[in-house]
C-alpha cells in the first residue's frame, strides 16, 4: 500500500506500459464535497465508526443504540460516502475514516467529518478507500489537530482545515489499476483468515477428542 499509494512503485497501464509522469499535489476539496444533509426522519439506521468493522450498525457494535432518541439533527449518509471519526482507536492515532458500504443510508453524529467524490470522472471511490485506510493522512492531520484540543477523546480538526490537506493524485486509470491490486489483496487475506479460522476450529475439537480420551492415538511398541 504504502509503495502503490505513494507512487513509489508503478503499475502497468491497459497497454501494458508502465505509467509515467509525476502526480500533482491537490488539496482534498478539489476531489471531495462536505456532506452536511440533516437525516429530518428519513433513516433510523444509527451507525458508528469502528476500527476495524467500519461503518457499522450501533446495535451491532455496542449491542445497545446510544445515540439520541430524535435523530433529525443528525447527518445522512448515503452508501458510498465517507466519514471521518476524530476520536482515537486502535491503529488509527489519529482517528479513521470509512466509506459506507454495508447500508443504503446511515445516520452518524455530527462531531464526523462526512464528505462525498465531487466528481467521479476524475477520482475512484475504492482507491480512496484504500489511500485513508494507509495511515498516509496521519502525518497532515497531526499538523492540523490543534494543541489540547483533544476533548472527551476528540481531536480538534476543523472541517476547513481538514479539507485543505494536500495529497497526491494520480490519474484516475491509475487510481483504478491501484485499487484493484489492493482489493484482490484484502480478498486473499479475507480467504486465508478465513482457512485460519476453520483450522482453528479443527484443532480445538481435536483437542476434546484426544484430551478426554475419545479419540485415542497408536503408541509405537
Amino acid at each position: 500500500m504504502q509503495q502503490l499509494l505513494t507512487g513509489k512503485q508503478r503499475l502497468l497501464d491497459q497497454n501494458g506500459e508502465r505509467f509515467e509522469g509525476e502526480w500533482c499535489e491537490v488539496k482534498l476539496s478539489s476531489i471531495f464535497d462536505r456532506v452536511t444533509e440533516k437525516n429530518n426522519g428519513q433513516s433510523t439506521n444509527v451507525v458508528t465508526i469502528s476500527g476495524v468493522h467500519g461503518l457499522i450498525r450501533q446495535e451491532d457494535f455496542f449491542k445497545k443504540t446510544v445515540a439520541s432518541e430524535t435523530l433529525d439533527g443528525y447527518f445522512l449518509l448515503r452508501k458510498g460516502q465517507f466519514a471521518y471519526n476524530k476520536s482515537y482507536s486502535n491503529g488509527y492515532p489519529m482517528g479513521a475514516i470509512k466509506r459506507l458500504n454495508r447500508y443504503d443510508d446511515g445516520v452518524v453524529t455530527t462531531l464526523y467529518i462526512c464528505f462525498e467524490l465531487s466528481d467521479s470522472n476524475k477520482a475512484n471511490s475504492d482507491y480512496w478507500e484504500h489511500y485513508f485506510e494507509s495511515g498516509l493522512m496521519n502525518k497532515g492531520l497531526s499538523q492540523v489537530a490543534h494543541e489540547g484540543g483533544r476533548a472527551h477523546g476528540l481531536l480538534n480538526v476543523k472541517p476547513a482545515d481538514f479539507f485543505s490537506l494536500k495529497v497526491p493524485l494520480p490519474s484516475r486509470e491509475e487510481q483504478q489499476k491501484i485499487a484493484a491490486v489492493l482489493s484482490a489483496a484484502d480478498q486473499e487475506i479475507t480467504t486465508l483468515q478465513q482457512q485460519l479460522d476453520h483450522l482453528k476450529q479443527e484443532k480445538k475439537a481435536l483437542m476434546q477428542q484426544l484430551l478426554t480420551g475419545k479419540r485415542r492415538v497408536a503408541v509405537d511398541a
